[in-house]
């Protein structure tokens, strides 16, 4: 991977597919997997919102989703699953 910088967009494997990302994104949902307010607010990301051209998500970025998939509160869980129903 020398030379490279990470890069999601990037359309070369080297630059998006990061081991240091992976880790920190790793370590930083499972600091987070307790942390309420964080969860709500990706869960009020994810929703759907209707706008005049009709129903439109914002789409999460892969930190977090990896928050709601760390997630152990059992109540949020729940939303997690509802939201994903919408």
């Amino acid at each position: 991977m020398a030379g490279y910088t990470y890069d999601p967009k990037s359309h070369i494997a080297d630059e998006f597919i990061h081991d240091g990302e992976i880790q920190e994104t790793l370590k930083y949902a499972e600091e987070h997997s307790r942390d309420r307010e964080l969860i709500e607010m990706i869960l009020d990301k994810a929703r759907p919102r209707k706008t005049e051209d009709g129903w439109h998500c914002a789409g999460l970025d892969h930190r977090e989703a990896s928050v709601l998939l760390a997630c152990e509160l059992p109540d949020l869980n729940e939303r997690i699953f509802e939201t994903a129903r919408e």
